[in-house]
């Protein structure tokens, strides 16, 4: 993480260490783990905004950014504090520009809600059709079809209500 206003790299744990900050940017890197960190932030009034073009990030990382990235950081490659740095800097540039909404998205209750469950039933559904996939070449799949797409069900369901 980055304290623009202190010039400081620290480590969080966990995101709801974050709780004396209004507005926390993210990188695209939203993970299954972190969505119920992100729902209390949200809950709590917190603006919490993630990057929304990371096909980008490395040629920010290797063009846009790069003198300015080994001067703060020391190198180019990948690692946590360059993320900060880079996430940063895209932030004050999108800033300058007035088009902070280009770069970057707000996450509202709907997402940190929604989304999870959304990912849950693609990762079930993938699965399914990989089962599907092996059931058609020969491969014995047992009942495991049936109990999985029960499962696809109820999660369709789950998203619905």
């Amino acid at each position: 993480m980055l304290d623009p206003e202190k010039d400081l790299f620290f480590e969080a744990n966990n995101l709801t260490e974050l709780k004396d900050y209004d507005e926390i940017y993210l990188d695209s890197s939203l993970f299954p783990n972190m969505w119920q960190q992100l729902r209390e932030l949200v809950n709590n009034g917190k603006n919490v905004y993630y990057f929304c073009r990371p096909w980008k990030w490395d040629e920010m990382r290797r063009e846009r950014f790069r003198e300015e990235l080994k001067a703060k950081v020391g190198k180019i490659s990948k690692d946590d504090k360059g993320d900060a740095f880079l996430l940063w800097k895209v932030y004050e540039l999108s800033l300058i520009k007035n088009n902070t909404h280009r770069y970057f998205r707000p996450l509202t209750i709907f997402d940190v809600e929604l989304r999870p469950l959304l990912m849950k039933e693609e990762m079930l559904y993938k699965n399914l059709q990989r089962i599907h996939r092996a059931s058609m070449v020969g491969v014995d799949v047992g009942g495991d079809v049936k109990i999985l797409e029960e499962i696809v069900e109820d999660a369709r369901r789950e998203i619905v209500e």
